[in-house]
């Protein structure tokens, strides 16, 4: 950081030092996931992160070598703020089509979308029709119910994100929900930032420009995750939260309700029971008694929706895995896999950040001051940690996302504290504003074409695999397991099963021979893949695929061809 002369910017050192504990940061991260020797995480490491990082470091020493100063405050108009927003949902609507080939590649996305149909239809669960009932495993039912022979299915994810995305698909297309929930996050951060800091909108026009230049909110805009709505409603809980009214406290419980169930029944209210925690300390005590209370009667409510649809895809034939079906036994069945928590979440945190602004993690650590000194930065703060913790003990394996996806809706936490991390460096606002400026542009023009791209090879291989097996012209596509991640998302129907071809898992089907009996009949065509058939998904990851079952389907076409069935290869 040498370009930082004592004769031009005598007073830039802790900025300066910053940006030095933020390299150290990121260098120990990157030594924390190399010597675990864990060939996966270094392997996502070096194909995706590492890229990022590097073109941030280059750009950090290229935006500082002009000094010249700005000595007006940094102002946006709500005006610009909605239009900020409403770019935001165009290009992360946009991007679904082009930049993720408009492909649901993560199983998370597609029981989204599996659910959202079912409830566009009005129902709970959709009932499976009794000659499937047998075979259901085949079909895929991971992330449903741990329930064999079910009468009906359903996600076992609770209900608020695909129902968001069931209402946007009646009245245009499910995909529009990700993108208006991370575009309409930018009006409700201006919002907050104006209650935090109602005389000083330098500090929200950095807010924004750091969640503007976070490629983790506009990629994760694409997607069918339910992240981009823990964002929207987490910013706007905190908005009715700080306004500090009975009636704006029971609305932010209506949003709690609505948070809580929008995927998993955790992430909201680790996000809430820091700004709860602030009551007690500050011996509040209706309000605490109010959200206390209001939470309880939530956390009941969703914690029993698992009982409430396992009444519904049971039947008299249906047995249920000896887990169970609530929260507490996947909990303990997620701790008895855990393993390498550190070095995975290490690659988590580096990976959060290399899909942030440039200057997020600099500007957090300068507000380490304030976060000891001010108690809403200081719940903000734990709001932000809180999630790593957690989740560094019960699931540090993130699979797909872009950035680290379990920090997505406290990325407001994240970026106000950079906003009270530029308030700390009061001092040097002149010199840091084109040195800000340059960095955002550089993210824009520079690192979110890069995170696109990246996005874009992430996804393009399972999606022309997907459009192939939807070429084939077959009835049935019957897959073999592989070792390739995600590659069981190919293995995707839809609820009524009118998607041609229905896709199977070989190693799921029960009785093979009764299977063939009845599903081939009048000139029946079935595909099988072959190895060669995922090698697209195999080049991206370098790795090389597992016999997709080839070893018994010789067999299975055999068996095939004898009850009727014409029998092809996909390759």
């Amino acid at each position: 950081m040498s370009n930082f002369t004592s004769d031009r910017s005598p007073d830039l050192g802790g900025m300066r030092l910053m940006l030095l504990i933020s390299k150290s940061i990121i260098i120990s991260l990157i030594i924390i996931v190399v010597i675990s020797g864990d060939n996966e995480s270094i392997s996502n490491m070096m194909r995706n992160d590492l890229t990022l990082i590097s073109a941030q470091i280059i750009l950090l020493g290229l935006c500082i070598l002009d000094f010249r100063k700005i000595d007006r405050e940094l102002n946006l108009s709500i005006y610009q703020i909605i239009l900020i927003s409403s770019l935001i949902i165009v290009l992360a609507y946009a991007g679904h089509r082009l930049v993720l080939a408009g492909y649901n590649c993560v199983r998370d996305e597609q029981m989204a979308d599996f659910d959202a149909f079912i409830y566009g239809h009005g129902h709970l669960a959709w009932p499976l029709p009794l000659a499937w009932q047998n075979d259901a495993s085949a079909l895929n039912l991971q992330f449903m119910l741990p329930v064999s022979k079910p009468v009906a299915w359903v996600s076992s994810y609770l209900p608020m994100n695909a129902g968001f995305r069931a209402l946007a698909g009646s009245v245009a297309d499910p995909a529009l929900s990700g993108p208006i929930f991370a575009g309409l996050s930018f009006p409700m951060l201006w919002a907050c930032g104006r209650r935090i800091w109602p005389d000083d909108n330098e500090k929200v026009v950095v807010a924004l420009l750091l969640l503007a230049c976070s490629g983790q909110v506009l990629m994760m805009g694409m997607t069918a995750y339910a992240m981009p709505a823990y964002l929207f409603f987490n910013l706007l809980w905190l908005w009715l939260f700080l306004n500090n009214r009975v009636r704006t406290d029971l609305a932010a419980l209506l949003v709690g309700f609505v948070a809580t169930g929008l995927h998993q029944p955790l992430f909201h209210p680790l996000f809430a029971v820091p700004f709860v925690f602030l009551l007690l300390i500050e011996r509040r005590w209706p309000r605490l008694a109010l959200f206390v209370f209001g939470y309880a009667i939530i956390s009941t409510f969703w914690l029993a929706w698992p009982h409430i649809i396992h009444g519904l895809v049971t039947g008299p034939q249906s047995t249920t895995a000896s887990g169970g079906v609530d929260y507490q036994s996947r909990l303990v069945g997620a701790l008895s896999q855990n393993n390498r928590n550190v070095t995975l979440m290490a690659e988590n945190i580096l990976r959060f950040f290399a899909w942030q602004h440039i200057l997020l993690l600099p500007l957090m650590l300068a507000s380490a001051k304030t976060i000891r000194r001010d108690r809403l930065a200081g719940a903000l703060a734990m709001g932000f940690v809180l999630p790593i913790i957690v989740m560094a003990v019960i699931l540090p394996w993130q699979g797909f996302g872009f950035g680290y996806r379990y920090l997505h809706g406290v990325i407001g936490n994240a970026v106000l504290l950079g906003a009270y991390g530029w308030r700390h460096l009061a001092g040097l606002h002149d010199q840091l504003r084109p040195y800000l400026l340059r960095a955002s542009a550089a993210g824009v023009f520079v690192i979110l074409p890069m995170q696109a791209w990246l996005a874009h090879e992430t996804y393009r291989p399972f999606a022309q695999l997907s459009e192939q097996v939807d070429a084939s012209g077959v009835d049935y596509v019957i897959m073999g397991r592989t070792n390739l991640a995600e590659a069981s998302s190919l293995v995707t129907n839809r609820p009524d099963l009118s998607n041609r071809p229905i896709r199977l898992y070989a190693d799921d089907i029960g009785n093979v021979g009764a299977f063939a009996k009845r599903i081939c009949h009048g000139r029946t065509l079935v595909a099988l893949t072959t190895d060669s058939f995922f090698k697209p998904a195999a080049l991206y990851f370098n790795v090389r695929p597992l016999p997709d079952s080839s070893s018994h389907s010789s067999a299975l076409a055999d068996l095939l061809k004898v009850n009727g069935c014409k029998v092809s290869s996909l390759r």
